[in-house]
């Protein structure tokens, strides 16, 4: 997802278009957008100019599914970055509240089962055996790998409302199937936003980059 920008008024306008995109209903808010959602809730989206360009929040009631707007987010995320982020943590999250998930289950609230729909939303399999693989496993074009797992809990067998922090290896596995331990890894950069939904925007965005590179 790319969203252009020059001012506020034009970032505003590339959002709603953006998400119109993914056929959520949004409309014009305040100085931002709403979006309304199939369950009867909302998200309100809200963008502000910041000494390193545009940055965006998000929020559904008490819930913040993305704020950069005063978090220590890295000068070199642009505000292009930063709209793309946003917008993906808004489609990620309404597509799991629409489907009705609760994030506190272990079984259709597991963080392993919304990494699953949320890259394969993007014509990415991803791979998470409940309680016999902990990790989120996805195979990439060139036959390497990729594993994402909580790294504060040090697995994806939980649910997603317990999460903390994502970790995330490039494992240049010689048999996909096989998942040799001792297969070369690389750590993959992530950028945290403070939020489940944020943070998997990026996660999202940064698995994506390996994947197209490797085709």
């Amino acid at each position: 997802m790319t969203v252009g920008q020059t001012g506020p008024d034009e970032a505003i306008t590339a959002m709603q278009r953006t998400l119109a995109a993914h056929r959520l209903t949004v409309h014009p808010h305040g100085r931002g957008l709403r979006v309304d959602l199939i369950n009867g809730t909302a998200v309100y989206l809200a963008v502000v100019e910041s000494a390193n360009g545009l940055r965006w929040s998000a929020r559904s009631g008490w819930s913040v599914i993305y704020d950069t707007t005063e978090q220590d987010v890295p000068a070199d995320i642009d505000s292009a970055t930063d709209a793309a982020w946003a917008a993906e943590a808004v489609v990620r999250y309404a597509a799991e509240a629409e489907r009705g998930t609760d994030l506190t289950s272990w079984f259709g609230g597991s963080l392993g089962l919304v990494l699953e729909r949320a890259f394969q939303a993007h014509g990415i399999t991803a791979v998470h055996d409940g309680n016999a693989v902990t990790n989120v496993t996805i195979e990439l074009p060139d036959g390497s790998g990729v594993e994402v797992w909580d790294g504060a809990h040090e697995n994806a067998a939980r649910p997603a409302a317990d999460y903390l922090r994502f970790d995330a290896v490039h494992r240049e596995w010689l048999d996909f199937d096989a998942h040799e331990t001792d297969a070369p890894e690389t750590k993959i950069p992530l950028t945290y936003t403070g939020s489940l939904w944020g943070d998997l925007a990026a996660l999202i965005h940064a698995v994506k980059a390996l994947y197209d590179a490797s085709k």
